[in-house]
């Protein structure tokens, strides 16, 4: 009867030790997943930023250049208007001296 409890023990023992060695491997299988999805994610993360600069940047330079135009056009306006309040003071003021 004695060996019966024992045989009975060791089987509970090597079934208990089984389970949990099961449970370990499923655990660590889930965190190499775990791992990899993150780093695939991370890549995917690092490609998507540099496309998303390197379009900031081209659309930075654009900017620059419209701006560069429109600052030159707001000079020649500005100089035009200059000249035209110029030429109409001097009008007026002709016309009040005589």
């Amino acid at each position: 009867m004695k060996k019966i409890f024992v045989m009975a023990a060791l089987i509970g023992l090597s079934t208990a030790a089984f389970a949990q060695e099961s449970a370990k491997t499923k655990a660590d299988k889930a965190v190499a997943s775990t791992k990899a999805a993150g780093k695939q994610a991370g890549q995917e993360i690092k490609k998507d930023a540099k496309e998303v600069g390197d379009k900031t940047s081209e659309g930075a330079d654009k900017v620059g250049k419209g701006m560069k135009k429109g600052a030159k056009k707001v000079e020649k306006g500005a100089e035009k208007a200059y000249d035209a309040t110029r030429d109409e003071a001097k009008k007026v003021k002709k016309k009040a001296q005589d």
